[in-house]
């Protein structure tokens, strides 16, 4: 093994990092945990999940549980816990505590979650013990399963940029056959990266409850809602991500306003379908900006026209 995979680091950074690790491009080759510890990629080096009650930043995917899988750009993972060390059977339930509400919250919150896989899940290889940094996920479903009849938290994660296993595994030859200046391959993507920092504030700031139907969902990991961009980021519409660009939404009520079934009129009542359902809930602290709220409304009655 190359010193050259070594983070020139000698220290472990202070504080939570949502998104890539500046210097640690994926896909990277770390020697050990210890090594992706030292570079902040992964802030732990026995726990699977990095994070805790205000979300997780990232996890790693060893041998640890059978069920965890990696395809393409999918991700299956089993939360922590209730495992005997020994038979690595479930002898008790896992709680919905530190890192495994640290995934439901970055669930929530939309948070960006870096990914570590020890390389021999990728190459099928059980003498590749190096850990790869693949890339950025986002959890896009979490839920309850049973496991030697105890329960456990599943959760599901997508990759935001698209990278299939195959590819990083073509990627990963180029890392590490033994150069000490190991060739890269330049890979373009594009992709709107969400400041999740904009979401969250104005989630907050309606205290997770709905700005057109006034629902507010509770779960067992606290309040749920959902930012709706007014005008889409991506292209042909290219809206700005910024707060007055951006509803609190029960899930409902997002997919209908996505779908141009829910429209808001200039005096700030809301339609459904046509029909005047109420009028939008309004922070005076929240600077929604009309003109986005024109152009929803303008594509809403476009969509509609036969």
């Amino acid at each position: 093994m190359k010193e050259a995979i070594i983070p020139p680091r000698e220290k472990r950074p202070t504080g939570l990092i949502y998104g890539d690790v500046p210097g640690y491009p994926a896909p990277w080759e770390f020697e050990n945990r210890r090594a992706a510890f030292l570079a902040g990629v992964h802030r732990q080096t026995q726990a699977g999940i990095s994070g805790g009650g205000e979300g997780a930043d990232a996890i790693c995917l060893s041998d640890g549980y059978t069920d965890d899988a990696f395809d393409d750009d999918l991700i299956i993972y089993t939360g922590f816990g209730g495992q005997d060390p020994n038979t690595r059977r479930h002898v008790a339930d896992q709680r919905l505590i530190r890192g495994n509400l640290g995934l439901v919250r970055s669930h929530e919150l939309e948070l960006p979650v870096r990914v570590l896989v020890k390389k021999s899940l990728l190459t099928k290889n059980p003498q590749d013990s190096t850990y790869i940094y693949v890339g950025l996920y986002l959890v896009t479903h979490w839920d309850w399963a049973v496991r030697d009849g105890f329960k456990v938290l599943v959760y599901q994660l997508r990759s935001l940029v698209g990278q299939t296993q195959a590819g990083l595994v073509a990627s990963l030859g180029a890392l590490s056959g033994g150069t000490d200046e190991p060739q890269r391959r330049a890979r373009t993507t594009i992709r709107i990266v969400r400041d999740y920092r904009i979401a969250a504030s104005v989630k907050r700031l309606y205290d997770d409850t709905c700005q057109v139907c006034g629902t507010q969902l509770r779960t067992s990991a606290g309040t749920y809602s959902e930012a709706a961009h007014i005008r889409p980021l991506g292209a042909p519409h290219n809206g700005p991500d910024v707060p007055g660009n951006v509803l609190c939404l029960c899930p409902n009520c997002h997919k209908k306003f996505d779908g141009h079934a829910l429209a808001i009129n200039e005096d700030w009542t809301v339609t459904d379908l046509g029909e005047v359902v109420g009028e939008l809930k309004r922070h005076p602290r929240h600077g929604i900006m009309p003109d986005h709220i024109a152009y929803h409304r303008d594509s809403s009655q476009s969509s509609s026209r036969p």
